[in-house]
């Protein structure tokens, strides 16, 4: 046995060689980030894991709570659910009295319940008695949203620094608007109306907070129509009609009718006339719900309603223009050959009223959808769209800048000129540099436009013309690149390889002692949380860990801190928040936390079963599930592999494995179904772990599709996946894999070689697609 079967077959992580974070949302786990939403009633400890397969401490050290009576937290609860606030106060009452570690959860119970009618000096009481709980953090931000109602400007900003989460975008637009009314100096970068325009435009679904901050400072000169023009802009290239709707509103009904009509009916509003036609869409109509148009019965109600205020005939060219430019922009995202073939037309761009800034933002509209499509012309749109913006901002005067393109258009601009340098246009690589000039400071530090900056100066580095030239750019280039390089993440492998030759895996941290681990236990929040899963309040327990992590002890937690609060979940085989702990290390990694291998001994055995190399299926599984077995998703996945019932009801037969509806949740069989299922997939796209990836995530239709066109770079493939959720999946996938395979047969980390070279179209000597695959 070697020394890497030996580690592995006592669970534990392999020795690294000497030379070797989400923030506490609202109601947010881990596994929101992978696009799951969780339905579990028990507290999900898990029954016959290998719970001690990875500890650092003794089964015997195994976290224990202090015993408690929870007959009053349980009866606070009802009285919550029931909305008896009698019942409530007297639980909550003896919780305190008692001094039960729950009791902070009952009291913000009670403050939720009271909270339109509950004082300023009592919310003060309420939070002096639980000033470092998670609950006195949450009650900040529902109170200041009620300060906020109650135009309580004085109490909100007394009591809006002390918000230590910050995770609510409505506050910070309230928050700005308190400055503005009380006449407060602004903190923090740029003056009030910059910072309020960031608040505003970052602002996705329609909130009352920022729509008042928004009309108010309108009112009072400060945001401007043009403010508003560019929020219905980023407003609507991503689709977020409700938040369109609400926005339009502050350019009067007449206007809002006009925007309402164009997002139904773009390509003939930009038809001649089309902006003088009458609204077919009653005011306050929901813009782009399915049923919009559909006949409706009318009510006498109806009959009685004021017709609409009708568009007037004649509008100034700008305001023409602007409305123009929103309709060309919904045009793009719905029918990119209609869009494109109007556009083109000089003197159809010449009756929709626009200057260069307008036809820029057009010209980058189109080139989005068209990257998004994967369409070899988006370099040329979007080259057209930087030609049209050098002319804006050569003709602006004084502090009349365009606006910037969205970060999400600079990085489709990005991933469009990839594609083609990838695919053998040696050109486009000064467009994928055009595009990451252009992205703001925090876009640009990204690990992966840091990582594709190297390459398009190695590109560079290639044509320069003498060898000091060459020499200099692959420097920065190689900097670039050690900058990036990280053992656990995709571009971070990538980078390490190319740097290093290898990559190193990080060094084993020292074990946890038993006063390390006692110290954790001892942290309110932990003790909380853990109460809390023991009760089986899942979601409670959650928001409490997280929390926990990053505020749960004064002056912040350490990496080993944040290690022996992972311990704890471990040993619970609470997977997923010992994944979520460990994960937020950064220079203390342990990949025994990080990567853990519950249930291994099924794992390998359904992998070995079908054929499937068993850390690709852990990595798989550690994206899809987090380990836990009763994860359900929004649409129906269910267990550690995540299998839609279609799916499984498929594989069964496929595979000829017994099965029934009910099985789906059951660890061996949603193992057998997961794996044979992925095998499948796998062959069919003969043996490329990302295509296979992409296709357990978004179906094998989709990457069959995306394959097409030129052969590329198999990042550069990925890269250009047009779902965020399915790229970012297909990432995490691979790199986990690569872990894995480190951990369980002790092979180099080495991302390349399972990525592969290249992605293109299906070889026409290779077997015909599987095309019945679900």
């Amino acid at each position: 046995m070697n020394i890497f079967r030996q580690y592995a077959s006592r669970g534990q992580p392999v020795p690294a060689p000497a030379s070797s974070s989400a923030p506490p949302g609202r109601a947010r786990s881990a596994l929101a980030a992978a696009g799951m939403w969780l339905v579990a009633s028990a507290a999900m400890v898990i029954p016959g894991g290998l719970g001690t397969s990875l500890l650092l401490a003794p089964p015997s050290a195994v976290a224990q709570l202090a015993p408690v009576n929870d007959a009053l937290i349980l009866e606070a609860r009802e009285a919550w659910r029931v909305r008896d606030r009698q019942r409530l106060t007297s639980a909550r009452d003896g919780l305190i009295a008692t001094g039960h570690p729950l009791a902070p959860w009952a009291d913000y119970w009670l403050f939720m319940a009271r909270l339109t009618d509950i004082s300023p000096a009592e919310v003060d009481a309420f939070l002096g008695r639980w000033p470092d709980a998670y609950v006195a953090d949450r009650a900040r931000n529902d109170w200041l949203l009620e300060l906020g109602r109650r135009r309580d400007w004085a109490t909100f900003v007394r009591i809006q620094p002390a918000f230590r989460m910050n995770d609510d975008r409505e506050v910070t637009c309230l928050g700005l608007l308190a400055r503005q009314q009380l006449g407060i100096p602004m903190e923090g970068p740029g003056e009030l109306r910059e910072q309020a325009r960031q608040a505003w435009w970052g602002q996705r679904d329609p909130d009352q907070g920022c729509d008042t901050m928004a009309q108010t400072l309108l009112s009072a000169g400060v945001l401007t129509q043009a403010d508003v023009w560019v929020k219905l802009r980023l407003a609507l290239e991503a689709d977020k009609f409700k938040t369109v709707q609400q926005s339009a509103r502050l350019l009067g009904e007449p206007l809002a009718q006009a925007v309402s009509r164009l997002v139904s009916q773009p390509a003939a509003f930009l038809k001649p006339g089309g902006v003088a036609a009458a609204p077919r869409e009653a005011p306050g109509a929901v813009m782009g719900a399915p049923g919009a148009n559909k006949k409706t019965k009318v009510t006498s109600k109806a009959r009685a309603r004021p017709a609409p205020t009708p568009i007037p005939l004649v509008l100034p060219e700008p305001v023409e223009a602007q409305l123009n430019l929103l309709a060309f922009i919904r045009w793009a995202g719905t029918d990119t050959a209609g869009a494109t073939a109007a556009i083109e037309d000089a003197p159809t761009r010449l009756r929709w009223h626009w200057q260069p800034e307008e036809t820029a933002w057009a010209w980058a509209q189109l080139g989005r959808s068209a990257a998004w499509r994967l369409m070899p012309e988006a370099p040329s749109y979007f080259q057209r769209a930087l030609a049209d913006r050098a002319l804006a901002l050569g003709t602006a005067g004084g502090n009349r800048l365009p606006p910037a393109w969205s970060a999400e258009t600079l990085a489709w601009m990005a991933r469009a000129a990839l594609r083609a340098a990838n695919a053998g246009q040696p050109a486009a690589w000064t467009q994928v540099e055009q595009a990451l000039d252009a992205m703001g400071p925090e876009q640009q530090a990204d690990p992966t436009w840091v990582y594709w900056r190297a390459k398009a100066l190695q590109a560079r580095a290639a044509q320069a013309g003498t060898e000091p030239g060459r020499r200099a750019l692959r420097e920065q280039a190689r900097e670039l690149l050690g900058r990036v390089a990280h053992p656990l993440t995709f571009y971070g492998q990538l980078a390490a390889e190319e740097v290093h030759g290898a990559i190193r895996p990080p060094a084993v941290p020292a074990p946890l002692t038993d006063a390390e681990l006692a110290q954790a236990r001892a942290v309110p929040g932990a003790d909380r949380s853990l109460r809390l899963f023991d009760l089986g309040w899942r979601g409670e327990a959650v928001r409490e860990w997280n929390y926990t992590l990053t505020w749960g002890k004064p002056g912040g937690m350490s990496d080993r801190d944040v290690i022996a609060m992972a311990e704890l979940a471990c040993q619970r085989e609470l997977w997923d928040r010992c994944i979520n702990a460990s994960d937020r290390t950064r220079h203390d990694i342990h990949l025994g936390q990080r990567y853990p291998t519950p249930f291994r001994q099924e794992i390998l055995t359904a992998a070995r079963d079908v054929g499937l190399d068993a850390a690709y299926m852990y990595g798989l599984i550690r994206q899809e599930s987090r380990f836990l077995v009763a994860a359900r998703s929004s649409v129906g996945a269910s267990g550690l592999m995540q299998v839609m019932p279609a799916t499984a009801s498929w594989t069964a037969r496929k595979l000829d494995i017994p099965y029934t509806p009910d099985l789906l949740t059951d660890r061996q069989t949603n193992l057998k179904l997961g794996a044979g299922y992925l095998k499948l997939v796998l062959d069919d796209f003969q043996g490329m772990q990302a295509l296979a990836a992409a296709a357990y995530n978004a179906g094998p239709g989709r990457p069959r599709r995306w394959r097409e066109g030129p052969r590329m770079e198999a990042a550069a493939w990925v890269e250009n996946i047009p779902f965020n959720e399915t790229r970012d999946y297909v990432k995490k996938v691979l790199s986990n894999a690569v872990v894995y395979s480190h951990l369980l047969h002790g092979k180099p980390l080495a991302l390349r070689e399972r990525l592969g070279q290249t992605v293109g179209p299906r070889a026409g000597s290779a077997p015909p697609s599987a095309t019945d695959l679900p």
